[in-house]
């Protein structure tokens, strides 16, 4: 599988230079035929595990999953990027590029040698820089790639220190011989060294902070570029988490850290996007967000509800960035709003239905005494939300039922995908909820607070207006790409 997107770049190369259009059709077609392979490995991997191997590879649930949600976005991405970019000069380039990225991209989802990984997680990362950068004569694009680099570069040196550390405590480069020799408690505080490189590497791949400045200063690149970035490239960070779950799963303190740092980085992304008047800027801090959430979703030891996350967020975002440019000619006449403490009151009941629907169908207790409670917890104020939406602008005794019917499915349909992921996923075992603490209930209790106040538009209790003011002017400031990658004025952009 891996040989049909590089057969595709190399096609587009070598047979079409002067045809690129056709190259971009031929390109686009093995992508295509790379996405019913994969699917076919899935199917065969859920019904006949382990029948299939090669050395250097593994062919196990998570692999062919993230196999095939690969190909998919960047088949979608092909397609959209045939007439999105033509008459680029480089459109011959872009799409070479493009299909080496996915290759590589697959190398890494489908490694079982360290090499092997590092090798697909180092080439992935200089693809999307020279992707980021596609016109260097552009000041902006080219400052975009370089920061995009100056991030990558720490993230892959911690990476190989870690597996060097792996490699030399565990006798083996490969990663379920690592595994094995973990479970049977052959390693102490080197691995803790390495898993906490590990983590650092995932930070940098998925915007974490504080490396999360590579991905709010890349909107200049080309709009498919953006949906592949956030919708594919950025998910790296949650799929070498998962990878490496059973051995962070031995290690119930780096859960904690992993909790905690997925939960700044979703707080400060989602409130950054509520302030972006960008269409992109806010998606980049969307994404943040949500790349955010899915390291907390790890951090709760729930790894099959991450991967989850990453595949419906992944979709959705691509079609955001792809759908971006309509944002213009939208027109949203405005809707007459009956928002007060009764709407929130039977929204909050709504949101219960939802609640119950997604752990009922996700298969969970409804008031588990584990990690699994805050799962339903942000269920119940997702599906509140999706019952507020429609509550809003017209009689309680008309729309109530609706709203319970719809936040009962939104919950109940999240329940579906978890579910049917942490199935998928059941012989990899890295679904072990965490016993409750403290802290998920302070981090939860604070979620809950602010999305309270927000949604009822709550006073910033015992500030001043102008330390409010200050607050929120430092915060869009921080949210800000980095000066060098704005494009202040047309004479500035050349290409």
């Amino acid at each position: 599988m891996l040989g049909l997107p590089l057969a595709g770049a190399l096609i587009n190369r070598l047979v079409f230079p002067k045809k690129p259009t056709r190259g971009a059709r031929v390109a686009t077609s093995f992508i295509w035929a790379g996405l019913l392979v994969a699917l076919t490995s899935l199917t065969n991997e859920v019904l006949f595990p382990g029948q299939a191997s090669v050395p250097g590879f593994q062919g196990d649930v998570l692999s062919w999953l993230m196999a095939t949600l690969i190909l998919l976005v960047s088949g979608i991405v092909h397609h959209f990027s045939r007439r999105y970019m033509a008459g680029d000069r480089a459109y011959h380039r872009y799409f070479t590029h493009l299909s080496l990225v996915t290759a590589s991209a697959l190398l890494m989802v489908l490694a079982d040698h360290l090499g092997w990984l590092l090798l697909g997680w180092g080439v992935s990362n200089l693809l999307l820089v020279r992707l980021i950068i596609h016109k260097a004569g552009w000041a902006a694009a080219f400052n975009s790639g370089k920061l995009a680099l100056q991030t990558f570069v720490p993230g892959f040196i911690c990476l190989c220190i870690a597996f060097l550390i792996l490699a030399s405590v565990g006798g083996s480069i490969y990663l379920h011989e690592l595994i094995k020799a973990e479970n049977t408690g052959a390693y102490t505080r080197p691995t803790v060294a390495a898993l906490l490189l590990i983590l650092v590497a995932a930070m940098t791949q998925s915007a974490q902070i504080p490396f999360h400045r590579w991905l709010t200063s890349s909107l200049n690149s080309p709009t498919p570029v953006s949906a592949l970035m956030h919708a594919g490239l950025v998910n790296g960070g949650g799929f070498l988490l998962a990878r490496f779950a059973p051995l962070y799963l031995h290690y119930p303190d780096l859960l904690q850290l992993l909790f905690v740092l997925g939960s700044v980085t979703a707080l400060v992304g989602t409130g950054w996007k509520l302030m972006q008047s960008d269409v992109k800027r806010m998606l980049a801090c969307s994404t943040m967000g949500q790349m955010g959430f899915m390291i907390m979703q790890c951090g709760l030891g729930l790894f099959p509800a991450a991967v989850a996350h990453l595949c419906w967020h992944g979709l959705f975002k691509a079609f955001l960035f792809l759908n971006s440019g309509s944002a213009v000619q939208e027109k949203r006449p405005p809707q007459p709003s009956t928002d007060s403490v009764l709407t929130w009151l039977l929204a909050g009941i709504g949101g219960l239905a939802g609640g119950y629907g997604f752990a009922m169908l996700s298969d969970k207790s409804l008031l588990a005494g584990d990690t699994t409670l805050l799962l339903t917890g942000f269920a119940w104020m997702a599906t509140t939300q999706v019952a507020h939406t429609v509550l809003q602008g017209g009689s309680f005794v008309i729309r109530f039922i609706p709203a319970m019917g719809l936040a009962l499915l939104a919950g109940s349909l999240y329940g579906i995908s978890v579910h049917s992921i942490d199935a998928l996923m059941g012989p990899l075992a890295i679904w072990v909820p965490q016993p409750l603490t403290l802290l998920h209930g302070l981090v939860f209790g604070l979620f809950f607070l602010i999305w309270l106040g927000l949604n009822l538009k709550l006073p910033l209790v015992g500030l001043s207006s102008r330390v409010g003011r200050q607050l929120y002017v430092s915060a869009l400031n921080s949210s800000q790409p980095h000066h060098s990658t704005t494009t202040p004025t047309r004479t500035s952009y050349q290409y």
